[in-house]
């Protein structure tokens, strides 16, 4: 039988006259199909799966590879594994098929047979038949080790020359994320590189860099919207290990939006969020007026906090007089979403979709988003026409 072209053969031994026969029981018009047909057979030895492994991708990841663009298998012994493109990861998974899917290496496509012209015969031959694939799946990176395996940087160790830390390689060998989303990772982390490492460095000896540096542009009296790089590099370099004191400097300023390539302004949410972070140490519980109060003198003058700042930090309880301030870090969730959904409703029994999107978006998919996920594992409740979300089994 023919088929866009295809004709299955048991040998190598079809005639021009036995193939249009065969179109003829096909019910197809000759005139109608291209002019070249090619015979199909079986090679005697077909190749199996420990051969080759078959892939399905999208047309943008053919296209890319195609462009001569690499994907990567990532995971450790006791991970899953995941593939990467330059930007994005997938799951990675074995599926099954009903119909055989032929291996047939020198097969002409619809846009080489051509159009005109006696029909005549091509002989392919099938290396192998499959009935297995693997398919893949767009996630989310899995970045949560992050913060388990990357280094914290001490002042001490910098002077000593710390031969601690990993490498950008070495992150990307167990860490399951492309290579941009390794990077967005290590910028949300803060990371710093000290030796061609990535670290985290100590909060303290990151308050101090950053207290420094705060200092001089009061010193200075330069608005938060225009602080010099280079005058602030060249003061300081002495207080502090100069490459960890320009990176911290990156950290809590961004180029400023004039012509003046040494011209920086202050992040103000990032540096209130830095303070603020800091005051809500383990175990704190403050009154709500008592710490905004604190916060607020603890900046620099020009700068304003709000409670937006810690989004995914703190938790605001309302319920009691006065109202309460305490640290609730997402980074100290579970990373299971069952176990964090367990967690939240423990700790309080109701949810408003923007109080619960800090601590729930780190672990949504492309297709399931904070409300989606919500739907499907908790419980909506409408009080006084505000949609809360609680536990699915709960009372």
């Amino acid at each position: 039988m023919e088929v866009d072209g295809v004709i299955e053969a048991d040998h190598f031994d079809r005639t021009l006259d036995e193939v249009r026969l065969v179109i003829g029981h096909a019910k197809l018009e000759e005139s109608d199909l291209k002019p070249v047909s090619q015979v199909v057979s079986f090679q005697n030895n077909l190749f199996d799966g420990s051969e080759m492994k078959m892939l399905q991708v999208s047309k943008d990841i053919a296209a890319s590879l195609s462009a001569g663009d690499t994907l990567a298998l990532r995971g450790e012994e006791d991970e899953g594994v995941v593939l990467c493109t330059q930007n994005k990861t997938y799951d990675f998974k074995e599926a099954e098929t009903s119909n055989s899917l032929l291996i047939l290496p020198d097969l002409s496509l619809d846009e080489r047979v051509g159009e005109n012209g006696e029909r005549s015969l091509e002989w392919r031959t099938v290396s192998g038949v499959y009935f297995k694939y693997f398919e893949i799946t767009e996630m989310r990176p899995r970045l949560h080790k992050l913060r388990d395996v990357v280094v914290t940087l001490e002042e001490e160790m910098v002077k000593a020359g710390t031969e601690l830390g990993h490498t950008r390689t070495h992150l990307l060998n167990i860490i399951q994320a492309s290579e941009s989303e390794l990077s967005d990772g290590l910028k949300e982390l803060e990371t710093i590189t000290f030796k061609n490492k990535y670290f985290v460095l100590e909060r303290n000896y990151q308050l101090r860099a950053l207290t420094h540096i705060l200092r001089f542009f009061d010193d200075n009296s330069w608005p938060m919207d225009s602080v010099k790089k280079q005058e602030t590099m060249e003061e300081l370099k002495d207080l502090v290990d100069e490459d960890i004191l320009e990176q911290v400097f990156l950290l809590y300023c961004r180029p400023a939006d004039n012509d003046d390539e040494d011209s920086f302004a202050v992040d103000q949410d990032k540096v209130c969020r830095f303070f603020g972070n800091y005051l809500l140490t383990p175990g704190s519980n403050f009154t709500a007026d008592d710490f905004l109060d604190m916060w607020q003198k603890a900046v620099p003058e020009g700068l304003t906090t709000n409670l937006d700042q810690l989004n995914g930090l703190m938790l605001l309880d309302t319920t009691s007089t006065p109202n309460k301030i305490s640290r609730f870090a997402e980074s100290d969730l579970p990373n299971n979403i069952h176990e964090r959904l367990q967690v939240l409703f423990r700790t309080r029994d109701k949810w408003s979709v923007p109080d619960v999107t800090p601590f729930i978006e780190p672990l949504t998919t492309p297709k399931l988003n904070v409300n989606a996920l919500l739907t499907k594992l908790a419980r909506p409740v409408n009080i006084n026409g505000q949609k809360f979300f609680c536990a699915k089994h709960g009372k």
